[in-house]
């Protein structure tokens, strides 16, 4: 059976799109690839993919066809990592601290992997790290 790579896609629920695109956008670097206003965007950072979606107006039939049969958003994740060059993981963390956003860390592991730590408009739980 062929093996997982990574992860290409990272969808999320956010309850104001317009906030939660300019959150991605000019605090974590993500360029606009589509948005359908007040239903759901999709941001590109390098290969990845983050689509937002509003659980009022998801815009899609299949975003629809699962909120009809769930009756809304369901499970629940910690958080999602997203990887940045070690060499510019620091001074990310910094510009952010200096928008405003509460980072926590570093977080030096055994590994070596460093990561930083905060939340989006949402409290989606966001980590950003070097491996």
């Amino acid at each position: 059976m062929p093996g997982i790579q990574s992860i290409s896609e990272l969808a999320l629920w956010v309850k104001d799109l317009d906030a939660a695109v300019a959150f991605y956008t000019q605090k974590l670097g993500f360029a606009v690839q589509e948005i359908n206003p007040g239903c759901n965007a999709f941001l590109k950072a390098g290969d990845f993919l983050l689509v937002l979606f509003v659980a009022a107006s998801p815009g899609t039939q299949l975003a629809k066809n699962y909120l009809a049969r769930t009756g809304g958003p369901q499970g629940e994740v910690y958080h999602a990592a997203f990887k940045i060059d070690r060499s510019e993981l620091d001074e990310m963390a910094e510009t952010l601290r200096g928008q405003g956003v509460d980072v926590s860390g570093p977080v030096d592991f055994p590994n070596g992997r460093r990561s930083y730590f905060l939340e989006d408009l949402d409290q989606h739980y966001l980590e950003l790290t070097d491996l």
